[in-house]
C-alpha cells in the first residue's frame, strides 16, 4: 500500500491524545475524496463500533457525525479538540494518557492479536516483530520500514526470584471482578495489612498514602482514580466486614464515575500492559536485574509481580 498524502500516522498525537489527528486527516481527505476506497467501510463507527475512530470519538464523549461536521467547518486540530473537550468529556490528562497507551499498544497481548498476526502475515510481513495495530499500518503506509522491527527476544525460563515474597491470600493482579483487573488484588492487601501479613513498606505504600492522591502513580491509586472513589472510603467498608468484590465493585460503580464496560476494558488493558513500551520500562527491567533475573524475562508488571511472588506465568 502506498503512502498517502496528508494522511496521517496513527502514532500522531495532540496533547497527549494518539489518533485523533490521523481520524482528522481522513475525515478531511474523504471529504475531499482523495482517501483510498479501501478505507472509507472503517470510518467512523463501522464494524459494530470497534475501529479507532469510534473508540476515539467515543472516549471524547462527542458523535462521529458531529465531529464530522466541525472538522469540515474548519480550524486546526487544537482547536477542533478544544471543541470536543467543550462538547463531551473533557477527559483528564491521566485518562487521556490511559487512552493513548491502550490505543498504540492494541494488537500486542490482547483480543485483537490474533487478527494483527494475521493481517501481518497476509502482507508478508513478521507477525512476531510487528507487534501492534499502529506499527503495521505505519509499515503499510510507507511511514515505516518493516525492517525498522525486529522480533522481541523472549527468555522461556523457568526463572525463579532468589528471595521471593510469597505471601499468602494474596491473588495476583491478573484477577479480576467484572472485567477490572487488579481490584481483588486492592481489597485483599488491605484485609492482609490489617492482619499484619502485608511487608510493611507495602503496608505504608497501599492506595493513596504517602504522596498526593492526584499524582501518586501505584496500580491502587490508579484503580480508585479509575473508579472515582476514596481510597480511604474503601478500606474502610473492608474493614468493616464487607470483603466481597464484586459487592464492592458494585458500592464503587455507583459512588464514583460509573465507567461503562468499554471504559472497563480499556482500563484494564492498559494495566495489564504497564512497563511495556512506556515509562515503567526501564523500572521494570531494573527490578528483574536487581532480582538477578535476565530484563526480558517478563514484559509487563504485572508479570513480574506473578513471578516475585510465586504467581504461575501467563502465556506471553
Amino acid at each position: 500500500m502506498p503512502s498517502i498524502p496528508g494522511l496521517l500516522s496513527p502514532h500522531a498525537s495532540i496533547e497527549g491524545l494518539a489518533y485523533f489527528p490521523r481520524m482528522l486527516s481522513k475525515i478531511r481527505l474523504h471529504a475531499a475524496g482523495k482517501l483510498p476506497q479501501e478505507y472509507v467501510p472503517y470510518l467512523g463507527d463501522a464494524f459494530a463500533g470497534k475501529t479507532f475512530d469510534s473508540r476515539c470519538h467515543k472516549f471524547l464523549g462527542v458523535s462521529y457525525k458531529e465531529l464530522v461536521e466541525r472538522t469540515l467547518e474548519g480550524g486546526s486540530d487544537a482547536e477542533i479538540l478544544a471543541w470536543a473537550r467543550n462538547r463531551g468529556k473533557n477527559p483528564s490528562a491521566e485518562q487521556i494518557a490511559i487512552w493513548s497507551a491502550y490505543a498504540t499498544k492494541r494488537g500486542w497481548r490482547d483480543d485483537g492479536a490474533a487478527q494483527r498476526a494475521n493481517w501481518a502475515s497476509e502482507e508478508g510481513f513478521d507477525p512476531e516483530a510487528i507487534l501492534t495495530f499502529f506499527d503495521l499500518i505505519d509499515v503499510l503506509e510507507g511511514i515505516r520500514k518493516a525492517t525498522d522491527f525486529i522480533p522481541e527476544p523472549f527468555l522461556p525460563g523457568p526463572f525463579t526470584v532468589p528471595h521471593p515474597t510469597i505471601i499468602p491470600g494474596l491473588p495476583s493482579p491478573y484477577e479480576e471482578t467484572g472485567g477490572l483487573v487488579y481490584f481483588p488484588r486492592m481489597i485483599a492487601k488491605i484485609t492482609l495489612a490489617a492482619e499484619g501479613k502485608l511487608p510493611e513498606a507495602w503496608a505504608k505504600a497501599r492506595g493513596s498514602m504517602g504522596g498526593d492522591r492526584a499524582t501518586v502513580q501505584s496500580f491502587d491509586a490508579y484503580c480508585c482514580r479509575f473508579l472515582g472513589i476514596n481510597y480511604e472510603e474503601l478500606e474502610s467498608k473492608v474493614l468493616g466486614g464487607e470483603t466481597d468484590p464484586s459487592t464492592l465493585l458494585a458500592w464503587a460503580l455507583d459512588m464514583g464515575t460509573h465507567p461503562n464496560a468499554d471504559e472497563i476494558t480499556i482500563w484494564s488493558t492498559f494495566l495489564r500492559k504497564r512497563g511495556w513500551r512506556d515509562e515503567y520500562t526501564h523500572r521494570l527491567i531494573f527490578r528483574l536485574e536487581e532480582a538477578g533475573i535476565p530484563g526480558d524475562a517478563v514484559r509487563t508488571m504485572f508479570d513480574y509481580i506473578d513471578l516475585d511472588e510465586g504467581h504461575p506465568l501467563r502465556s506471553p
